[in-house]
C-alpha cells in the first residue's frame, strides 16, 4: 500500500504555485469594494493594462518569439521588461511555450488547444498542469544570447513583487490629494489590471481558436475575433497571425485595429524599429521603404 502510494503522480510545487497565487490574485479584486474607486485608481488600472499588455504583445510575441521587426537590444530590453511585468511568465518561458504551439497548433502536444483540450485548459488549465513546466526552451535557445533577457527570466517572481510595493508608496504619496491610497492603487492598478490583462491574453488561446471568421486557411481552427482583435491590441486578428506568423502586422485589414502594428509603425518613423515582416500583399510603399 505504501509504494502504491509513492506511485501516485503530484502536481509540481510550480503548479500549486500557479493554482494558489491565480486564486488569489482573482479574489484581490474583490478588494475593490472595500478600497472603493477613484480617478487615480482608473487611470493607473488603464496604464498597467496598456504598458504591459503591450509589452507581451509587441515585446513577447511579435519581437522575441517571432522576430517579425529589428530593433536594437535597449529597446528590446524595455519592451521585454514591460511584457516580464505582465505576470504571464519570463520571456523565455513565454516565448518557448508560443513557439510551440505554432509548431504543434491543434495537436495533443498544444497544451492549449481547445479542440484538443476544451475551453477550461485552452483559457487558463494548462498553466495549472505539470505540462507547462515541461517545455525543455530548446526553441528560445536563440535568445540566451542576450543576458539581459536571461536577467528577466531569472528574477521574473521580484519583478512581479516590486509592482505591488511601488504601486502601494505611489497612492501614499498621491493620498488625499487625489482621493486615492496605497491599497486601493494595489487593488486596481495591480490585481484587477493583472486579471483583465490574463484573460484578454487567455482568450487569444481559447476564443481565437473556436469563435470568429477565418478568411485564411491556416490548417488549424485560429480565428479573427473583432472583440479580442481590439481588447487585444490587434492580437485578436488570430487566423491572420497563423496564416502569417512572421508578419509584425496583424490587422492586415484597413478596419482591423491594431495598436501593437501602430506602435511599431511609431518606433520606425523615431529610428527604434526597422525591417517589418509584412505579407507581400499587404506591404505599402512605407513598409516597403523600412525594409519590409
Amino acid at each position: 500500500m505504501a509504494e502504491a502510494t509513492q506511485n501516485v503522480p503530484r502536481a509540481r510545487p510550480q503548479v500549486w504555485s500557479v493554482i494558489i497565487g491565480m486564486t488569489v490574485f482573482h479574489l484581490a479584486c474583490l478588494g475593490a469594494f472595500y478600497t472603493g474607486v477613484s480617478t487615480a485608481a482608473i487611470v493607473a488600472a488603464i496604464f498597467m493594462y496598456v504598458f504591459r499588455g503591450i509589452g507581451v504583445t509587441a515585446g513577447f510575441h511579435r519581437l522575441l518569439a517571432h522576430r517579425s521587426f529589428k530593433t536594437n537590444r535597449v529597446v528590446q530590453f524595455i519592451l521585454a521588461l514591460m511584457g516580464s511585468l505582465a505576470v504571464q511568465g519570463g520571456p523565455l518561458w513565454w516565448v518557448a511555450h508560443h513557439r510551440h504551439h505554432h509548431a504543434a497548433t491543434e495537436t495533443e502536444e498544444d497544451i492549449h488547444s481547445p479542440v484538443t483540450h476544451g475551453m477550461w485548459q485552452a483559457h487558463m488549465g494548462w498553466m495549472m498542469t505539470d505540462a507547462a513546466f515541461n517545455e525543455k526552451g530548446t526553441n528560445s535557445r536563440d535568445l540566451h544570447k542576450f543576458p539581459e533577457i536571461k536577467f528577466l527570466q531569472r528574477y521574473y517572481v521580484w519583478l512581479v513583487i516590486a509592482q505591488p510595493l511601488i504601486l502601494y508608496g505611489v497612492g501614499e504619496w498621491l493620498g488625499a490629494a487625489y482621493n486615492t491610497s496605497g491599497l486601493q492603487l494595489v487593488v486596481w492598478g495591480f490585481f484587477i489590471s493583472t486579471v483583465f490583462t490574463w484573460h484578454v491574453t487567455f482568450c487569444v488561446n481559447s476564443v481565437c481558436h473556436r469563435w470568429g471568421a477565418q478568411p485564411y486557411d491556416a490548417d488549424d481552427a485560429s480565428t479573427n475575433n473583432v472583440f479580442i482583435g481590439y481588447l487585444g491590441f490587434g492580437e485578436g486578428w488570430h487566423n491572420n497571425h497563423h496564416k502569417f506568423p512572421s508578419s509584425a502586422r496583424h490587422g492586415l485589414e484597413w478596419w482591423q485595429l491594431d495598436l501593437t502594428w501602430w506602435l511599431v509603425r511609431l518606433m520606425m518613423l523615431v529610428g527604434l524599429a526597422s525591417e517589418p515582416k509584412i505579407p507581400k500583399q499587404f506591404r505599402k510603399d512605407g513598409d516597403a521603404a523600412a525594409g519590409a
